[in-house]
Formats: structure tokens, C-alpha cells, sequence
């Protein structure tokens, strides 16, 4: 077991390592195996808040890592009841093992995952899994947010590790919370695997087979997913319907990570039928305040913003804060004229004049007749996210007199004119 761990551990033998420590018999076997080879490394040991027994395994923990001279960090982990325990439980770890690392300027990161737990990912991804990764269980060491995770003990067992630990004397608390099949990964562990041991011994061996393929096979998948994209988190529709399907899966399953958003095979495949069906201006909601947007021949992803109609009274003798915070002011100085600015007759129109957004049935006046808004829209390619966030002044009769930096309908050349100068904010 000590020759597999250090040929595992052998690349990052000259850094400071960050060492995830439960207390389990995983956990401090592979501590003392990191010992024994003379590792450097910090100790990080969380406490969930769930078990009594808890402050007193830290305390022993900490009274281990100060006999050797180790670095002791514990976390207490405060959790939401409303969250999935084990889902937050994982990001929350992950996240001060980052902070960890970061503190001991070092990028390697180990857990003591071991082969039944590969087994478990495995069959519980197979119920839930949305790509080659997702039926994959657990890479035994992979770079991510700018850290290397190694899981030295992967293809060791839990029964040679209780072995292990029994031979070498090792000390190593239980934890109940285990035993319970509240949890579907117990109900795996306690009722699944165990049966699938007893139908072919050769099970958890045979699992490592199946974990290495289905990696190799999407590391291949990735690498030309990662070239799709050319370093952009958006791409063009028309290139994406020309892939195969298994590529179309992962493109959208990356995007997703990349927002950190819930994947799911059912989720994806909705995905790829909405790009390949909905017009040019249409949204997705993918939960989590996001959406995947389609704008003509692009598709991305981003913050739901809702929209909020306002309509707002305009005075020509003052400044005009919009809800947006645009500036309006109206003034008499006519010099030359810019994008920001128009021309109107207020003898010609009835006051007063109002901002808002569009409505649905807006029309636009031209010498040769009306357009609706949304056929303008559309001939003139405006994304959706830009038409709501369109200024459109009306006179008091609502008729449309300018949408901001793309139409007014008034001649510049009438008497009793005034200027309307419009800023962004």
C-alpha cells in the first residue's frame, strides 16, 4: 500500500500538500502512510455539526498533527437545513481546501477516496448521469480552480484498509451517521455493492476497468469541446448543429460547469432541442437566476434580469433621472448634431412627453407608412436584452416619437424646435 500511495504522491514529493482529514480509518491511514514517507503537509479537519462525538475526534486530531509537527486548520461548517446536506456538505469542503491551499501557497490538494467509494460514484452517477464523466465515478487526479486533487488511495479497497490500519495499529473513529440508508450513497454502500461482491468477486477491480475507459474516453471528448468554444463562453449555433450528438451533450454539459449550474441528461437533451427549434430571440431557464440565451446565431448564458416596465413624465425645463439611470435634459442650443441627441416640434406634438419601454403594439411612423416596433426589431437584428433596455419616448397621445440611438420621426428643419439630449448611465 505505501509503494502505491508514493507512486501516486511521487510528482508532488517537494510541495507543501493540503490533507483532508475526517477521522475515518481512510483518512488516517493514509495521514500515517504520508508520514511515513515523509511528506510535507497540513492537516484540514471539518466538523458538519451532526454528530456529538465530534469536538472530541477534532481534539484528538489536533493532539495527533501537534505530536508531529503538523499544521492543524479546523473548520466548523455551518450548513443550510433548506440545502441537500451532502451536496453543500462537498462545495463547502471543496471550497476551504481551496482557501487552505491558497493560505500555504501550495496547489495540491489529497483525499483518502478509495475504491469502494469509486464504486459507489459510479453506480449513484448511473442513475443521474448527463456525460461520459458523469457515469465515470472519480479521477484519481485531475487540475481544477487552479489546484491538483489527488486521491492517492483510489484503487484500494475499504477491506485492505481496515487491514492496513488493524496490522499497523492505527487508531480511527467510526462514523455513525454512516450506518444509516438515509442517504442513497449508503443505501449503495450497505445493499448494492456488497451483493454485486458476492455475484463476482472481482466487482471493485472490475470498476476500476470501467472508470478508466469512460476518463480516457472523456478526456478525448473534452479536449475538442474545450477547442469549440476557442476561449469564449459562447459560441455560434450554426457550428454547434453541424457536431455529433455525443459532442453536442458535452458542449452543453461544459457550458454548464462552467456557470456551476445543476447537469442532467434530461436538462441537456432539452437543450440541444431548444437551440435546433426556437426563434432567433428566445431564452432557456436553466435555475439558479440563469438562462441560456439565444441571440440570432449565438448562444450564451447569463443572469436573468426581469424585465420592469416603467413609465416615467418627462419636463422640459429640468433634468430627467430615469429608472435606468439615463439622463434626459431638453435645451435650446443647437449646434451639431449627435447620436445622443433629436430634434422635435413641441408645437407639433402633445405635451408632455413621457420615457418608457416598449409595449406590446408599438408602432413607427415613417413618409411611407408604419412599421410595428417588433418588425423593426427584427429587421434590424436588436437582441432581446437590448429592446427591453430601449428608451422610447412617447408625446401624451402615446404615439412614438424616438426609441433612443435607433429612430425619431420628427423634421429637423420645423419651427418651434427643442433638443433632447439623452445619457446612459
Amino acid at each position: 500500500m505505501k509503494q502505491i500511495v508514493n507512486s501516486v504522491m511521487l510528482p508532488h514529493k517537494n510541495k507543501k500538500i493540503v490533507l483532508s482529514v475526517s477521522g475515518g480509518v481512510d483518512s488516517l491511514v493514509l495521514f500515517q502512510l504520508l508520514m511515513d514517507l515523509e511528506y510535507s503537509f497540513v492537516v484540514v479537519h471539518f466538523n458538519h455539526q451532526q454528530r456529538l462525538e465530534s469536538k472530541h475526534e477534532a481534539l484528538y486530531l489536533e493532539k495527533l498533527c501537534q505530536d508531529g509537527n503538523i499544521e492543524f486548520e479546523y473548520v466548523v461548517l455551518t450548513i443550510d437545513e433548506k440545502e441537500n446536506f451532502q451536496s453543500a456538505a462537498h462545495k463547502m469542503r471543496r471550497k476551504h481546501l481551496l482557501k487552505v491551499a491558497k493560505k500555504y501557497e501550495t496547489d495540491i490538494i489529497v483525499t483518502a477516496h478509495h475504491l469502494n467509494d469509486l464504486a459507489e460514484t459510479v453506480l449513484l452517477k448511473l442513475s443521474r448521469g448527463s456525460n461520459l464523466l458523469g457515469y465515470s465515478g472519480i479521477q484519481q487526479s485531475y487540475y481544477k480552480d487552479n489546484a491538483y486533487f489527488v486521491k492517492p488511495l483510489l484503487q484500494i479497497s475499504k477491506t485492505e484498509i481496515i487491514h492496513y490500519a488493524k496490522a499497523n495499529n492505527i487508531y480511527y473513529f467510526e462514523d455513525q451517521t454512516n450506518i444509516s440508508d438515509n442517504y442513497q450513497r449508503n443505501k449503495i454502500r450497505h445493499h448494492v455493492i456488497p451483493y454485486l461482491i458476492a455475484e463476482n468477486p472481482a466487482f471493485l477491480k472490475k470498476i476500476i476497468q470501467f472508470n478508466e475507459t469512460l476518463v480516457t474516453a472523456f478526456e478525448y471528448l473534452r479536449k475538442s469541446t474545450i477547442t469549440f468554444f476557442k476561449g469564449e463562453k459562447s459560441f455560434l449555433i450554426s457550428e454547434f448543429k453541424t457536431l455529433d450528438l455525443a459532442l453536442q451533450r458535452d458542449i452543453i454539459s461544459y457550458l454548464l460547469e462552467e456557470y456551476k449550474l445543476i447537469i442532467s441528461t434530461q436538462k441537456i437533451d432539452s437543450i440541444i432541442s431548444f437551440l435546433d427549434k426556437a426563434g432567433p430571440n428566445a431564452t432557456f431557464s436553466l435555475g439558479q437566476n440563469k438562462q441560456l440565451k439565444k441571440v440570432y446565431n449565438k448562444a450564451l448564458i447569463e443572469k436573468k434580469s426581469p424585465f420592469v416596465p416603467f413609465r416615467q413624465q418627462l419636463y422640459l425645463d429640468g433634468l430627467n433621472i430615469l429608472p435606468t439611470n439615463g439622463l434626459i435634459v431638453f435645451e435650446n442650443n443647437f449646434g451639431e448634431n449627435q447620436n445622443n441627441e433629436i430634434i422635435l416640434c413641441y408645437n407639433k406634438i402633445a405635451l408632455p412627453l413621457w420615457a418608457r419601454n416598449r409595449e406590446a403594439g408599438d408602432k413607427l411612423y415613417f413618409p411611407y407608412g408604419h412599421k410595428k416596433l417588433k418588425d423593426f426589431y427584427i429587421d434590424k437584428k436588436v437582441p432581446k436584452k437590448a429592446r427591453d433596455n430601449d428608451i422610447i419616448i412617447t408625446d401624451n397621445n402615446n404615439q412614438i416619437l424616438a426609441v433612443l440611438g435607433r429612430y425619431y420621426n420628427n423634421n429637423p428643419n420645423l419651427k418651434d424646435t427643442i433638443k433632447l439630449r439623452y445619457r446612459s448611465k
